[in-house]
Parts: structure tokens; C-alpha cells; sequence
């Protein structure tokens, strides 16, 4: 883990605090739009074009969610704003370098859960729409 990383909450006064969880992610030739259902909120967050993806199971992401001190208030319960963005990141550093320097202006963006990572690059910012 690089503990050069800085995880920021991202876009706070779009998105509703609640506890989220992963319903649905959706991936085709329109983009990619992950749908987060809350206690109270429900919202979708899209990308118009993503460069990679990832999804893990939070119990094997254990070392990020320990070494990451940004994140740690919110780990205490869940509540809040799920999406963040890393400056610094590793993963940037991996798609670059697996795409021999095309991905250049790619960003990082993180949506935790209680039980998912979900880790998003994109040179495009994220849509976030908010519905009950």
C-alpha cells in the first residue's frame, strides 16, 4: 500500500449521508452506473467512460481499511458520503504503466461500503443522482 495516498470524500453536497450498501453495478456500451441503496437514500453513480474496475469484498481489502486515515470516522458506522477520490494512487500508477502512458489523465475514485470496495478509473467525473 502506498501511504503516499490521499483518500478525499468526494462531491459532499451531492450525496445524501446514509448507510449504503451496493445494489447493482451495470457496465455497457452507455457507460457504467452503480447503484447504491441507503436506510433512507438511494442514488446512482455514473461514469460515462470507465477505464478499469474493480470490486472487492471488504475482508480482503482489510490493509486499506486500516491504513487509510481519511476513511477511518467513516468506517465507525457507514454513515455518510461513500465516494472518494485518491490522489496519488497506486492504481493509477498500475493503469499507466499497463497502458504503456495512454491513460494519462485517468482519476481514482472509491465508493466503500460496509461490505464492498469498489474502486473506479475514469478520465470522466462521476454523475450522482439522487432518488427515494
Amino acid at each position: 500500500m502506498n501511504m503516499l495516498e490521499k483518500w478525499r470524500e468526494y462531491n459532499q453536497t451531492d450525496v445524501p449521508k446514509d448507510t449504503y450498501e451496493v445494489s447493482e453495478v451495470v457496465q455497457n456500451s452507455e457507460g457504467t452506473v452503480i447503484k447504491l441503496m441507503g436506510e433512507k437514500n438511494n442514488m446512482n453513480i455514473t461514469f460515462g467512460f470507465v477505464d478499469s474496475l474493480r470490486i472487492t469484498d471488504e475482508g480482503r481489502r482489510i490493509q486499506t481499511y486500516n491504513e487509510i486515515e481519511s476513511i477511518q470516522k467513516y468506517r465507525e458506522n457507514f454513515i455518510g458520503n461513500p465516494l472518494y477520490k485518491v490522489e496519488q494512487s497506486e492504481y493509477v500508477a498500475w493503469i499507466k504503466k499497463e497502458s504503456a502512458g495512454f491513460c494519462a489523465d485517468v482519476d481514482h475514485y472509491v465508493i466503500i461500503t460496509e461490505n464492498d470496495l469498489i474502486d473506479i478509473l475514469s478520465t470522466f467525473p462521476p454523475t450522482i443522482t439522487n432518488y427515494v
